[in-house]
């Protein structure tokens, strides 16, 4: 058995195998931040969605043991999983920046049980295949190191803005507001990169991974899938230029595994096609970019004539200026939410904004207002200048019968492609033409609810080697008969563990307690809210939060 040390690198967020461990996973948090900082910050604060800490410091470390509970709770592991976390400064200007990064601490090869002979995998996986821990390093222990951005909503050190007018939310919740980071979604991703959705490769060069002086594969790496020559990524007749083609070639390069393509089949919309269609010399297809807030875009609501704002719309429009036309504004300053409302007090039927920089696929548009009624789409800077230039334009959407929304022509889900390459996404996420919006996408999107689905992480984890636990949620060892999760990814009984953990650390030890009683049926209530569980699952919920209780 082989192994080396990949602490330096804290490689964005893969892995295959077959093992059969029988115990959930346990994940075990390794608090690296110094006191008074980041995960110990001991500044007061009330709770909030859900989230029960009165500090900023503890909150964090309820989320993050939330999201360790979920993932526990899903797949299987007889040896813990141990996890730096720390916050950081991390790269960041005005409009964008890194939220965190986390990846595999160590990689193992050829241990007993190996299903792919040479191939590195992730410590985690490895040792959940192998059934026993291959880097037990007293003096590096963890397995996945992960690390979240300081400055968010704030400065830098260097004094200059980080993503104004954000910061993060520390809810439980799935609630957050409107410039606020969901701190559990973004944990949670982080967490399934350091869980094996990641590859190896080098993003540069197209090449295998390369640590001991030989190319090798890796499992994630095993199931990527150019979808133009047709050949898996570690084929022979795949080489370094092939490789390197695919991940820097919008929509060719999918994950190949039978879980996720099958899963996917559900979990997807049916594919959109934006397309202009006057004036002649410009008609025809064009990508685009979704939406985390507002309606899809169908037909029926997103069709018409484009019409150029006069302003970037970060302020109100003249009342009336875009009824029964799209407004096409131009990327900046100022949230998308900001933007589409403005248009859509100012009559819009829905919008086109303009990106301010080169590069395709245009990605998707983040953010979140419930107001907001009117679908709205991104497109390149490019395809922006051209519409401009040809007014008017007539554009519209169609939604093809068969084919899938960030899927290729055989349903296999996309991976991150972009023509220009981003090393840390680049390869290692879903594609951002994924509808709904999946979690391992390179974007953390309005639409995501980490505190109850993971998407199609749990199907590709099912590909790379990973075992799903299986049964039912308990808590004081009674059966709530609510599955701890469901293809597609929904995790209903892992959202119920995980609340019991922090019900019982953080409101009262005493599971016959008033407090632990309000503290349960609190998460209870949002499961039944958002159609989680059955009446009969609800039913039995509320007997094990209060024997005998009605729901």
């Amino acid at each position: 058995m082989n192994k080396t040390l990949l602490a330096a690198s804290l490689a964005f967020a893969g892995m295959l195998g077959f093992a059969a461990p029988a115990a959930a996973a346990k994940l075990i948090l390794i608090n690296v931040d110094p006191a008074g900082q980041g995960l110990n910050d001991p500044t007061i604060t009330p709770a909030i969605g859900g989230n029960p800490g009165k500090s900023v410091g503890e909150q964090r470390r309820i989320v993050y043991q939330f999201a360790m509970d979920m993932w526990g709770a899903t797949v299987q592991s007889n040896v813990d999983v141990k996890i730096y976390a720390s916050f950081e400064p991390l790269r960041c200007n005005a409009n964008s920046g890194v939220l965190g990064s986390a990846g595999p601490n160590w990689i193992d090869r050829d241990f007993p049980g190996a299903p792919l002979k040479g191939a590195w995998y992730s410590s985690a996986l490895a040792d959940s295949i192998a059934g026993t821990d291959l880097d037990p390093d007293p003096s590096d222990p963890a397995d996945i190191a992960s690390r979240f951005n300081s400055s968010l909503g704030g400065t830098n050190p260097d004094n200059s803005p980080c993503l104004t007018g954000s910061g993060w939310y520390y809810g439980l919740d799935g609630h957050s507001p409107p410039g606020k980071i969901d701190f559990l979604d973004v944990v949670t991703h982080e967490i399934g990169h350091g869980l094996g959705f990641l590859g190896f490769i080098d993003v540069f060069s197209g090449s295998l991974a390369n640590f001991d002086g030989t190319p090798r594969s890796d499992p994630f790496t095993h199931f990527a899938y150019d979808n133009v020559r047709h050949l898996r990524f570690d084929s022979k007749l795949m080489d370094n230029n092939a490789r390197l083609t695919a991940i820097t070639t919008p929509g060719r390069t999918a994950f190949s595994g039978a879980h996720a393509v099958s899963e996917a089949a559900g979990y997807l919309d049916h594919r959109l096609s934006f397309s202009v269609t006057s004036p002649s010399s410009i008609a025809g297809n064009y990508l685009f970019g979704l939406a985390s807030f507002g309606p899809l875009p169908t037909s029926a609501n997103f069709s018409g004539t484009l019409q150029t704002a006069p302003s970037n719309g970060c302020a109100a429009f003249t009342a009336g200026l875009f009824t029964g036309k799209i407004a096409l504004i131009d990327r900046g300053t100022c949230a998308f939410t900001v933007k589409t409302k403005n248009a859509q007090n100012a009559g819009a039927t829905a919008v086109v904004i303009a990106d301010n920089a080169a590069g395709s696929p245009p990605p998707g548009l983040g953010g979140s207002d419930p107001s907001i009624t009117i679908p709205a789409i991104r497109v390149t800077q490019a395809d922006g200048a051209t519409f401009k230039a040809n007014m008017p334009v007539t554009v519209t959407f169609s939604q093809d019968p068969v084919l899938l929304q960030g899927a290729d022509n055989s349903g296999r889900p996309l991976l991150y492609t972009p023509s220009t390459l981003q090393p840390g996404s680049t390869y290692s996420h879903y594609d951002t033409s994924l509808s709904p919006n999946a979690l391992m996408e390179p974007n953390i999107n309005g639409d995501l609810d980490a505190s109850h689905s993971v998407d199609l992480t749990r199907a590709a984890y099912r590909d790379m080697g990973w075992q799903i636990v299986p049964g039912t949620a308990h808590i004081r060892a009674c059966d709530t008969t609510i599955p701890l999760s469901l293809d597609g990814g929904v995790l209903p009984g892992a959202n119920v563990q995980a609340a019991d953990d922090v019900c019982v650390h953080h409101v009262s030890p005493a599971r016959s307690s008033t407090a632990y009683k309000a503290c349960m049926t609190a998460f209870a209530d949002r499961l039944v809210s958002d159609n989680l569980i059955t009446s009969s699952q609800n039913t039995a919920l509320r007997n094990c939060i209060a024997p005998g209780s009605a729901p």
